[in-house]
């Protein structure tokens, strides 16, 4: 007996020892609603972004539908993550104490931005090599005359500090031919983009329906400047659908919004025109329509294709769509419905509804056992189930976290965050974004973040999960 008992001793120190550094399964690393070693308040109702940037990682929260949203207190925060064993600490907080704002009661509900963007060229054209962390956010009630911007943070890697740029300052809703339309400063993705003719790296952002932005870096001031005049549309409309992404493919600089895609002409004066319309027709502008646009390689590997998830309206399947070469051949691979009816956990008692996917771009990671690099892109799922499942949650949103794992381009995989979710696990409904692990321990751990409010209370639902690449990739 003692002799067996020392064998099972003797097996589990060596499981245990092999496995000492690596992760193993899926971890909680964030949980909402606790004081942080420094005494600051960590919640939000969502995690927008998780972020690498010089050798630690970095989130962006929001505080939609959360009770803590207040701009005295609680304002979209930035979280910091110094190792894989450590606790996430508040980093720099968006409300107007730490911005130490006077002219109105500025907040930021959602933290719609954070990239860690490199310069190569300054705005003389001369070689330099910047590496900056920016956030940026919807500014809302920033004077007596309850006006709204959008706000531009970027961090000083030396000192720790944020430097707060305010952009587009206006009123809530403006008129345009007799009609009131209401202005949404939603800025939701920015790239660094070299214009090709003048040899300068410009950085793009989207301003919500305001249109694209671009901006330059100065040497000597060691600040972005931005034009605050839109690039497109010139006019002073606004853009009739939400946009949502920008991609660099084939050496062009495109962006999108409702349903069509514009690329962008260089030069002195660049002009942006359609390149691709996925649908004329209107779209819901909660659910955004072309969402995630992103680069990945054409099936034949000779030139760049965009990838996107189109969500029209209603009970949208959220189609995975393909488009090839400079002429945007289009192409359905898939879809975020059928990822759910064929990889969810609980297929056989659920029954789908509208599918939202891409709330970021696919992220490409690679396949330990091939070598090859796959994509990995989040969704939620609406849902319908049997009675005897209603706490699946009947009629509302799957409370998993479904993601979608692209192999190729005519093969899907499937997963769920946390593993199967059943009764006593943390609700956590959609990956929004996810990261790379920057930390040599736990080399190709994955970090998940999200939830969706969905118009419903959400006070300090904000969730991270990691787990190792094989996982993720259902290996284990």
């Amino acid at each position: 007996m003692k002799k067996s008992l020392l064998v099972i001793s003797f097996f589990l120190l060596a499981v245990i020892s092999a496995s000492a550094g690596e992760p193993s399964g899926w971890v909680q690393s964030y949980k909402s609603g606790y004081v942080d070693k420094n005494g600051n308040y960590c919640g939000g109702s969502e995690i927008m972004h998780i972020v690498p940037h010089k050798g630690k990682l970095y989130a962006f929260n929001g505080f939609w539908k959360d009770r803590h949203l207040h701009p005295n207190k609680n304002s979209a925060q930035v979280l910091r993550l110094d190792s894989p064993d450590s606790k996430w600490v508040l980093d720099f907080e968006t409300n107007k104490k730490f911005l130490e704002y006077t002219k109105g009661k500025i907040m930021h509900m959602k933290g719609n931005i954070l990239k860690s963007v490199t310069f190569k060229k300054d705005k003389e054209g001369k070689d330099i090599d910047v590496n900056l962390l920016l956030g940026a956010a919807w500014a809302w009630e920033i004077n007596k005359n309850r006006h709204h911007g959008l706000s531009v943070f970027t961090r000083n890697d030396e000192t720790g500090k944020w430097k707060h740029t305010l952009l587009l300052k206006g009123p809530l809703h403006i008129k345009r031919n007799g009609k009131k339309f209401r202005v949404r400063r939603v800025p939701r993705d920015m790239a660094v983009y070299r214009d090709p003719k003048l040899g300068i790296d410009r950085i793009f952002m989207i301003a919500g329906n305001l249109g694209i932005i671009s901006g330059v870096y100065n040497s000597q001031t060691k600040q972005i400047e931005w034009n605050e005049t839109p690039e497109h549309p010139k006019d002073g409309k606004l853009l009739g659908g939400r946009p949502l992404g920008i991609a660099e493919a084939n050496g062009n600089l495109y962006f999108s919004h409702g349903g069509t895609i514009l690329v962008r002409t260089n030069g002195e004066q660049p002009k942006w025109t359609i390149a691709c319309t996925i649908s004329e027709k209107g779209v819901n502008p909660e659910l955004g329509g072309i969402r995630g646009l992103t680069t990945v390689k054409s099936p034949d590997g000779s030139m760049d294709s965009l990838l996107l998830v189109w969500t029209a309206r209603g009970r949208s399947p959220g189609n995975i769509i393909r488009l090839d070469g400079k002429e945007l051949k289009r192409t359905k691979e898939f879809s975020c419905r059928e990822l759910y009816n064929r990889f969810s956990p609980h297929r056989d008692v659920t029954r789908h509804g509208c599918a939202l996917g891409a709330y970021n771009r696919f992220m490409p990671v690679k396949d330990p056992r091939t070598g090859k690099i796959v994509h990995l892109v989040g969704f939620q799922q609406s849902i319908d189930a049997d009675k005897e499942y209603a706490y699946v949650k009947k009629g509302h949103h799957y409370k998993g976290a479904m993601y979608g794992i692209r192999i190729a381009h005519d093969k899907y995989s499937g997963g769920c965050v946390n593993g199967k979710w059943e009764k006593g696990k943390p609700v956590l409904v959609a990956p929004r974004t996810y990261a790379i692990s920057p930390f040599p321990e736990e080399k190709g751990a994955v970090y998940f973040g999200g939830y969706d409010a969905n118009f419903k209370e959400a006070t300090e639902m904000a969730w991270i999960f990691k787990a190792d690449i094989e996982t993720v990739l259902g290996y284990k």
